[in-house]
């Protein structure tokens, strides 16, 4: 790390030195040296690649500081709600304070947290509510600096095609700055030549992870970026089982401990297991009444709160805000010993933990059942091991439970990167051009094919397959008079629009396919839509968790799992309601998320819910679904607002 008096670059002036000073940096990493060096405080755009926990963030946060001493104002897009609210208070924090210099108004908007002005100096959005806002027009980024964290899960399967479609209606907005920063890929310099960007890159963590793998009571070791490892044989060999795992990493000095699990069940039941053995402590019993202080007494916050007089946590969706705010404080000042956690905790949110464990390989449940952990979320977890500044290393400790398990770990840890694929192909063609219209970014055929035409998979499929573009164009202008035919969008004199359903459909987000059906169905019912909509609210639900958005080959949504599988009354519940179509009393699941969004959207309490389907109430996301079918309804038939 070179200290920041030695640093000299394009823009790297006495203002940022003392401003980053004032955040508490006292000198610049590799791959931050290296971006100063090519440009980011005098505009230049970038796409950064660099391993995770290496500083990269830095980088998107002195282009956001030079916007502000431009006065360009920034969109900041991240990748999970969770790290837009910690940029946020980051931002306000150091912003908007009346003795910042230069002061900034922060804002927020991840769809279910909307703060501060919109037009504002400064918006941090997830990559979805950007798109939203971008397409809808309610932001312009002309001249503006975008940030784009974690870019490589633009080849997520199913993210990255609205990611993509982001970048490129960017790409054609004349912004001011594009600062894209990602982790370590086999193809950046593809990326960067597709989003007409610079590309730095390094190989440097500043902070070593030490990769081990414990199996069957000997150990592996390898650093992150070498080749070569080696055998680890400790006096008395590693132990077998998560808990005893954790105990042996506290005793050897590499606590703050984070463990990923694969459910929030699991998250819970390691960290009681764990704690059960534990003694209390002064300061964890303080958390704890501080904890106490936020939330009615459910059975999520009386446990958290037991663990903390133990300094132990779990951190999943299930949480409070106020909960997870005073867990992430804690691990901050590491008053806290272990964390059990879901991996969303990976997607950037930075604590600082000494070791991440990884409990399996494998996943158990869910559509991933049987599957082995990807590289790109082994390196993203990983990467939470070990913060620059608090440690002088990190670790991340594998522990396989069968022969193909092991072998797969060693495949993990060699120095590899993954490619980035476009995904868009994947993508519902007749949304995405719906979208394109509605945003008027495609008002004709021509206008349709010049905007496929700067997307990244036509970038990538320009030189490998270029007779496959033929068939995205076909599918373009077929997509183009299906909605046509279903009066989602008209043309006029050679121009297309959307109606007004079409309209509530884009802005929804809806597959047009649902939309069509759903306002097929809602017409049936016309008189009791206007007079007892109440009455069809469980048949709405029911519906919608079957429909394309949820089961179909282009479905984009998905019916969180049971906590457990013991059998509940779901079925005789939701077959009382008024429905739509025949109710499949084999699809449990089914049954149970609809059982568990009807208590919900009656609001009963989290403890009602789990207790009656054993669907958590903060997964019941698809809450947002009904809202904005709602919405469309009301575009397409003149009501009033449905009581919902």
């Amino acid at each position: 790390m070179r200290a920041l008096t030695d640093v000299s670059a394009p823009g790297f002036d006495e203002e940022i030195k003392e401003s980053l000073t004032k955040w508490g940096i006292s000198g610049v990493t590799d791959v931050q040296e290296r971006a100063f060096a090519a440009g980011v405080a005098v505009g230049e755009s970038l796409v950064v690649c660099a391993p995770t926990s290496s500083g990269k963030t830095l980088v998107g946060e002195i282009a956001v500081l030079q916007a502000l001493r431009a006065s360009r104002r920034s969109l900041y897009l991240v990748s999970h709600k969770a790290l837009a609210d910690q940029k946020f208070e980051d931002f306000r924090e150091r912003f908007e304070s009346e003795t910042t210099n230069p002061a900034a108004t922060v804002a927020l908007s991840t769809g279910d947290r909307d703060e501060g002005d919109l037009q504002g100096d400064i918006l941090i959005a997830t990559y979805e509510k950007g798109l939203a806002l971008v397409l809808s027009g309610q932001i312009e980024p002309h001249k503006s600096l975008i940030v784009a964290d974690e870019l490589q899960i633009i080849g997520e399967d199913g993210r990255g095609p609205n990611i993509e479609i982001l970048c490129t209606v960017l790409l054609q907005k004349n912004i001011s700055q594009l600062v894209a920063l990602t982790a370590t890929v086999e193809n950046p310099e593809e990326l960067a030549d597709w989003l007409q960007c610079k590309l730095v890159q390094s190989y440097t963590r500043d902070v070593e992870l030490h990769q081990e793998i414990w199996y069957q009571g000997s150990g592996y070791g390898i650093t992150f970026g070498q080749e070569d490892g080696g055998l680890l044989n400790p006096p008395d060999g590693y132990p077998y089982t998560v808990p005893d795992a954790v105990n042996f990493l506290i005793k050897t000095n590499r606590a703050p401990v984070l463990v990923f699990t694969e459910s929030r069940r699991e998250a819970s039941q390691y960290a009681n297991s764990f704690a059960s053995s534990r003694q209390r402590f002064s300061h964890g019993i303080e958390v704890a009444e501080q904890l106490d202080l936020f939330s009615e007494p459910t059975e999520t916050s009386e446990a958290l709160r037991k663990l903390a007089e133990k300094r132990v946590a779990f951190h999943t969706a299930d949480l409070a805000p106020q909960e997870r705010q005073v867990i992430e404080q804690e691990f901050i000042y590491q008053n806290f010993e272990v964390c059990f956690a879901t991996s969303t905790l990976a997607a950037g949110v930075n604590f600082p933990f000494r070791t991440v464990l990884f409990s399996k390989l494998t996943y158990q449940y869910g559509d991933r059942r049987g599957m082995r952990m990807k590289r790109s979320d082994y390196r993203n977890m990983s990467g939470r091991a070990g913060r620059l500044g608090m440690h002088d290393s990190g670790y991340a400790v594998l522990i396989p439970q069968d022969p193909p398990e092991n072998k797969h770990a060693q495949k993990l840890l060699l120095p590899e990167n993954d490619r980035v694929y476009s995904k868009f192909a994947t993508l519902s063609m007749r949304r995405s051009v719906l979208m394109l219209v509605d945003a008027k970014m495609a008002t004709t055929t021509q206008t349709l094919i010049n905007f496929l035409e700067h997307t990244y998979y036509w970038y990538l499929t320009l030189e490998r397959n270029p007779d496959k573009l033929q068939e995205v164009i076909a599918n373009a202008k077929h997509a183009l008079k299906w909605l046509c035919d279903n009066d989602l969008i008209e043309k006029h004199d050679g121009t297309y629009l959307s109606t007004p359903f079409g309209h509530a459909t884009a802005r929804s987000g809806l597959l047009p396919t649902t939309a069509c059906a759903f306002a097929k169905i809602l017409k049936l019912h016309l008189h009791d839509v206007n007079n007892n909509f109440t009455d069809l609210i469980g048949g709405i639900i029911y519906w919608t968790c079957g429909s394309d958005e949820f089961v179909g080959e282009t479905a984009s949504r998905f019916l969180p799992y049971p906590i457990d599988s013991q059998p509940t009354n779901s079925v005789t519940f939701v077959s009382g309601y008024r429905l739509f179509d025949p109710i499949d009393r084999s699809d449990s699941r089914l049954c149970k998320c609809v059982h568990a969004l009807i208590l919900f959207v009656g609001g009963h309490p989290e403890r009602h819910i789990v207790n009656d389907t054993h669907i958590s109430s903060v997964q019941v996301t698809f809450i947002d679904w009904l809202e904005m079918s709602v919405g469309c309804l009301m575009a397409f038939i003149p009501l009033q607002p449905f009581p919902i």
